[in-house]
């Protein structure tokens, strides 16, 4: 990967220069190449795919019809029915104690959860593990500091490393949808040949592959009956595990059983792969995109500081309305620029040429930027996107790490899963009540090491 461009490198092939002393602005510059859209690489398939765009020619896109992921689903289940445990029934149903968070929380995997079944089709995987990521993060690409577990297959830092991810100070594979989901099945993959039961790798999984090997002392998994598993002497939050992963399926495969509406996925909404010709800043996209920054950097989680930089991969996940805008958009904004803005309130009344002229390039570009016309007036509210690095702040010492509630979670199992007690939870947490747990809200569970 090429390092990004810099500023005298676009100054030379603008003719101007780019720097905010300069009073005038350059000439506007050629228009660049569109980003390629290419298909997703068969191991990370999140997308329908269209034809790479040529230069100054838009990408034709392909119309896919996107059915429902939840017959799929319920076909690939290994087990057909809640009888594993009586545990498994009682977990559906705190899962579904409110029908509209858990049909929300569904809704907001939707994306996530397609590329998931995509990758077990591929695999021949077991259904049952499209719940994993549930169980583990309710779907979310959780950041974390240290050598806690991160995304949303909560991998940790070795783990991840062995299973090809690239975890650096500006990039985590873990927080990689596509890319974690390949190393997560991968390993999952490996654990189901190894000990030759599904149930088993999802154990492993939790607890780790030797445990699994020591409890089992060379017998045959392939028998044992649910009550023989259960016997077996791993930490109580490993069958507690296991008996979650069955609760989900047990509900998505009889929804109406347990009150519950499974949300559907629409064309829009789906994710595809942008490859990229260099790296761009993660808010100049969600900007050329007309999408929510929140909404594209959760997409596109690994990049820590917005931008993305030598050794990561250039390509960003985007819901596929989105696309065509953004393939549009992008051609009004040189390459050289793509990955050097900063975030700047604007604390004065102008219009948006003053500000163009000020920073030295031409108003359509920062209107595109910006997402913006180019005779508007800006106030001094109005967050802009201005040309240039911002300084990355370090890292604080003592960061406090965090943990976000999934649907069914409880104190007791957050603190087992965090490694604290129950008592350490709730002085760090004062307002935590056991009966108002929502999922997705951030509790603190401890400093970073």
């Amino acid at each position: 990967m090429r390092p990004h461009a810099r500023w005298r490198a676009f100054a030379l092939a603008a003719s101007a220069v780019l720097l905010a002393a300069c009073s005038t602005s350059p000439e506007r510059p050629a228009v660049p190449a569109p980003p390629l859209v290419t298909p997703p690489p068969p191991a990370t398939p999140p997308a329908e795919s269209s034809g790479p765009a040529g230069p100054g020619a838009a990408a034709t896109h392909v119309a896919v019809e996107v059915a429902s992921p939840w017959p799929a689903l319920r076909d690939r289940f290994a087990m057909k029915s809640c009888d594993y445990r009586p545990q498994v029934v009682r977990w559906a149903r705190r899962y579904t104690a409110s029908p509209r968070h858990f049909t929300a929380s569904w809704a907001r995997a939707m994306p996530f959860l397609e590329i998931v079944v995509e990758e077990l089709d591929r695999r021949g995987l077991p259904g049952e593990f499209a719940m994993l990521p549930f169980v583990e993060s309710g779907y979310e690409p959780v950041a974390s500091h240290g050598e806690r577990p991160a995304g949303m297959w909560q991998l940790d830092p070795d783990t991840a490393r062995e299973e090809g991810l690239v975890i650096t100070a500006d990039y985590d594979g873990r927080l990689d949808v596509a890319a974690s989901t390949t190393a997560a099945l991968s390993l999952i993959e490996r654990y189901q040949k190894e000990f030759g039961d599904w149930r088993l790798a999802d154990m492993a999984f939790n607890s780790g592959e030797y445990r699994v090997k020591n409890l089992l002392k060379g017998r045959d998994a392939h028998s044992m009956t649910a009550a023989e598993l259960g016997k077996l002497a791993f930490n109580p939050i490993t069958h507690d595990h296991l008996d979650r992963l069955l609760a989900l399926s047990c509900i998505v495969a009889d929804p109406a059983r347990f009150g519950v509406t499974l949300p559907e996925p629409s064309v829009g909404a789906r994710l595809k792969t942008i490859i990229l010709q260099s790296g761009m800043d993660v808010r100049l996209a969600a900007r050329l995109a007309g999408v929510e920054t929140s909404e594209l950097k959760r997409y596109n989680a690994a990049y820590r500081h917005n931008r993305m930089t030598s050794g990561m991969p250039y390509q960003l996940l985007m819901p596929a309305s989105s696309v065509d805008r953004f393939q549009a958009a992008a051609q009004a904004v040189p390459v050289a620029l793509w990955n050097d803005w900063r975030e700047q309130k604007a604390a004065r009344t102008s219009g948006l040429a003053s500000w163009a002229a000020e920073v030295g390039i031409p108003v359509a570009v920062l209107a595109a930027a910006n997402s913006m016309g180019e005779t508007e007036t800006v106030g001094p509210t109005t967050r802009l996107l201005l040309p240039g690095h911002e300084a990355d702040a370090p890292a604080k010492a003592g960061h406090s790490s965090t943990y976000v509630i999934k649907a069914g979670d409880t104190p007791t199992s957050i603190a087992h899963a965090c490694g604290v007690s129950l008592a350490e939870l709730k002085r760090m947490n004062p307002a935590l009540d056991a009966k108002r747990l929502r999922p997705g809200v951030r509790l603190n569970v401890g400093a970073a090491d």
